[in-house]
């Protein structure tokens, strides 16, 4: 499986049968250029602005937003409901976190995950993960050390930071200083290639 970050909590995941996903995908007021992306499927965590731009995705792809089990190109989906905040969604509503499994691989994408996992389903889903694609920049979603906090009680075998400012997102949220001091996260191009055998650690990509 081949994973590309496109900036944000975007991601394109493309699988050994050719099949693309697309994770998140955001609109112009972000601040990264422009998404020209093509996708058999997308996931959506949630329904705002910087996570569910469906136009900026040809192909037609189906769209998973919603909690539930699937089946989509290959893969199996499970979306499990979290909250976009710490106080059960009074402040930002609700939030999934994305587990695909294929190729072997299993990879979860927490999108704007506000709080630590509180539930039976939602530590099950971050069990036994090949890579966790999380959020580190905090005031929208959980910050630098809940982050850690979680990569250390779930031992993924790769940690992917996402949703931090930088360069070009000028959101009210921390970049990866932090993360990289805590975690001794590595800096990586924008595109790895996972497989049963890859490595442990954590990384922040670069667009």
């Amino acid at each position: 499986m081949k994973i590309r970050w496109l900036g944000h909590s975007c991601f394109e995941l493309t699988l050994n049968n050719g099949k693309v996903f697309v994770t998140d995908p955001y609109d112009e007021s972000v601040g990264y250029p422009p998404l020209r992306v093509r996708a058999d499927a997308v996931l959506s965590s949630h329904d705002h602005f910087d996570h569910n731009h469906f136009a900026a995705v040809a192909g037609d792809p189906q769209i998973i937003n919603q909690p539930g089990e699937y089946e989509a190109c290959g893969a199996k989906i499970t979306a499990v409901p979290t909250w976009h905040d710490d106080a059960a969604g009074a402040k930002r509503g609700s939030n999934l976190i994305t587990v695909i499994e294929a190729d072997g691989l299993r990879v979860a994408h927490l999108g704007d995950l506000g709080h630590l996992p509180e539930t039976d389903e939602q530590r099950a889903a971050l069990a036994g993960l090949d890579a966790m694609l999380i959020p580190i920049g905090g005031y929208f979603t959980i910050d630098t050390p809940q982050a850690v906090q979680i990569i250390e009680a779930f031992k993924p075998r790769c940690a992917i930071a996402m949703h931090f400012r930088n360069r070009c997102c000028g959101f009210p949220i921390s970049d990866e200083a932090e993360f990289v001091r805590l975690t001794g996260a590595k800096a990586l191009p924008n595109e790895i290639e996972l497989t049963a055998d890859a490595p442990a650690g954590c990384c922040v990509m670069a667009i």
